[in-house]
């Protein structure tokens, strides 16, 4: 190689690395997907506690009517949050079910809660505003999970159905298990009618009425039978679990349980003793 052409290829290679430097430099300018999570700089210094960030509910059912519903209250404690620039006017809570927003004065309480009742991992939205007008935000995710305990008495047919598109705003993520418990009593007969057997089907169906899972046995008069099963393969939709006898009359005593990733949700952040 000549010396011009060895001084042209480093003259090459000192300017490809000078074009790399400058876009490098240049990336943050414009901005774009690549971009690193933005610091906040205002005044207000947002400090909120919170003890649980999952939970568990449950729905009881009897013979096709609703008995009983358990939700899950989620509190957010922001005593601690104030603003360089004024007082804090407004503390607010967006739950990320649908629900309204949840807001006061910090005057009148420093603590917000919420009681969720329906399944999904949520996407809360807990901020502040200052008398300025400024105002800080941040975001906690909440795991609750559901079980729903269904009974039938003295029934030959038995068909309950259940929501398993989570109630988020956007109905994302789908829940990671969908499980089923299914207890049924042949009661056994008395002197005047006798009693007798009786053969039993469990059929579970997806949200797409695609049956996922159907077992069967026979019961002997005043005995019980147990069946379960469980999926991750999750559809959105109305699931249905229909129980049918051939013979005596039974008792059936369900119990769905609809569970998220566990560990999914945010960190506890508990007041420091």
């Amino acid at each position: 190689m000549t010396c011009y052409e060895c001084l042209m290829s480093i003259d090459i290679r000192v300017s490809a690395l000078a074009v790399l430097l400058l876009s490098a430099s240049l990336a943050g300018c414009f901005g774009g997907d690549d971009d690193g999570p933005t610091v906040y700089g205002g005044p207000i210094d947002l400090i909120v506690y919170y003890e649980e960030t999952a939970g568990s509910i449950q729905q009881n059912w009897q013979n096709g009517n609703m008995v009983s519903s358990t939700g899950v209250e989620m509190k957010f404690e922001f005593g601690s949050t104030s603003s360089s620039k004024g007082e804090i006017t407004s503390i607010y809570l967006i739950p990320g079910d649908g629900g309204d927003t949840v807001s006061q004065n910090p005057t009148d309480g420093a603590e917000l809660s919420y009681t969720y009742g329906t399944h999904g991992l949520f996407n809360v939205t807990l901020g502040a505003i200052d008398d300025e007008g400024n105002e800080h935000m941040i975001y906690v995710f909440i795991r609750i999970d559901m079980t729903i305990v269904w009974t039938d008495d003295n029934t030959a047919q038995s068909s309950m159905t259940f929501e398993v598109t989570p109630d988020t705003e956007d109905h994302i993520p789908l829940p990671e298990t969908v499980m089923y418990r299914s207890t049924v009593e042949n009661p056994g007969g008395n002197v005047i009618f006798g009693g007798g057997n009786s053969d039993v089907t469990w059929s579970l169906k997806n949200g797409e009425d695609v049956e996922i899972d159907t077992q069967s046995g026979t019961i002997n008069d005043g005995g019980s039978e147990t069946m379960e099963d469980s999926s991750k393969v999750i559809v959105a939709g109305t699931w249905t679990l229909e129980v049918s006898a051939d013979g005596d009359n039974v008792n059936i005593d369900n119990e769905i349980m609809i569970h998220y990733v566990e560990g999914s949700e945010s960190a506890k952040n508990p007041r420091p003793a």
